[in-house]
């Protein structure tokens, strides 16, 4: 729960949000601070850990990463969980992977991966099944993506959601 944040801070991070690189000064006035006020917010939001950092957002598209594909890797028995670190960090390693989930079920891990090519796909695929402790691995391959985000939404302040229910 996002407990602490009042709703200037839900405005400053939603602004954020939408652009990352927005001057102090503009978020001020939308938001009816100072820009001192609204940079000391900000960095309180930035050490509590609110904000975890900055990124540009790139297009995949643009940098020939159009492949995109979910593999579930399961390991070999004994080598789940607590015994897992060097599979992660090895699959972890691949700059084509994007995320790593442990996940319960079945598999152990989800993982996303963009690539340029299926055959680089096919490559990857091997050198993550070649690990020690890697059982098998199960793909999906994504035809087209409707919505992906890089960010999470604000949360919504207590009994807001409520309110715009009724």
């Amino acid at each position: 729960m996002a407990t602490g944040l009042d709703r200037i801070d839900r405005q400053i991070l939603q602004l954020l949000r939408q652009d990352g690189r927005m001057p102090h000064a503009a978020i001020a006035k939308v938001v009816r601070l100072s820009g001192p006020a609204v940079h000391e917010r900000i960095r309180k939001l930035e050490s509590r850990g609110v904000i975890a950092g900055y990124t540009a957002v790139l297009d995949p598209r643009a940098l020939d990463r159009d492949h995109v594909a979910f593999v579930m890797v399961t390991l070999s028995e004994g080598n789940e969980f607590a015994a897992d670190d060097p599979i992660v960090a090895r699959i972890c390693d691949e700059p084509d992977v994007l995320e790593f989930h442990r996940i319960a079920g079945e598999d152990c891990y989800l993982i996303k991966i963009r690539t340029s090519t299926n055959k680089d796909l096919e490559r990857l695929l091997r050198r993550i099944r070649s690990i020690r402790g890697v059982a098998r691995t199960r793909t999906t391959i994504c035809l087209s993506t409707e919505l992906e985000t890089p960010t999470i939404e604000v949360p919504a302040e207590e009994g807001e959601e409520v309110a715009e229910a009724l």
